[in-house]
């Protein structure tokens, strides 16, 4: 079995919100309420003043959950060069029928938050290559995009099936 490297509940809460990978999906894997998630990595205080944090328990639900959200960005992994891939006038070359398969990784990861970071798009771009039919813009995803995407998926699904998050006992 391969060793996995030990992970503080708040190195992995930034890491994931720094890449756009979505919490709620962690708590449904988990088997854990969406509110349980949000004032445990928030350290939102108990009633008696002391900052909140996982339970043993939780941990071990989350570790069992990682890899199953590495396995989902994997099955997201894009394939440029459909029937419908066309150059433009300025000989760009692109693919349309890549929004649907984009829009599936959406499930997995924020796509304003990893379209921003991964290739740049403010969120109007994003709006009008994934979401606008009747822009301009619509559906001109590049090689070069996928080939970005792909990557970050890769990155973040190795990330997350190469660590375990231990139980704080101080924060």
């Amino acid at each position: 079995m391969k060793q996995k490297i030990p992970i503080s509940q708040d190195a992995l809460y930034e890491y994931m919100k720094d890449h756009g990978v979505k919490i709620v999906r962690l708590a449904e894997l988990s088997r854990l309420s969406k509110t349980t998630f949000n004032l445990c990595f928030k350290h939102v205080p108990h009633s008696n003043g002391t900052p909140r944090s996982f339970s043993a328990n939780a941990v071990e639900a989350i570790n069992q959950a990682l890899p199953q959200i590495a396995a989902g960005l994997r099955s997201c992994i894009l394939a440029f060069g459909s029937e419908q891939t066309f150059v433009n006038q300025l000989g760009m070359c692109y693919d349309p029928a890549l929004v649907e398969p984009i829009k599936k990784v959406g499930y997995w990861m924020n796509l304003t938050v990893m379209t921003r970071k991964v290739l740049g798009w403010s969120y109007d771009k994003k709006e009008a290559r994934l979401t606008s039919p009747s822009s301009y813009s619509y559906g001109n995803i590049t090689k070069k995009d996928v080939n970005r995407i792909n990557a970050e998926l890769l990155s973040v699904a190795g990330m997350l099936d190469g660590v375990e998050v231990k139980k704080s006992d101080m924060l």
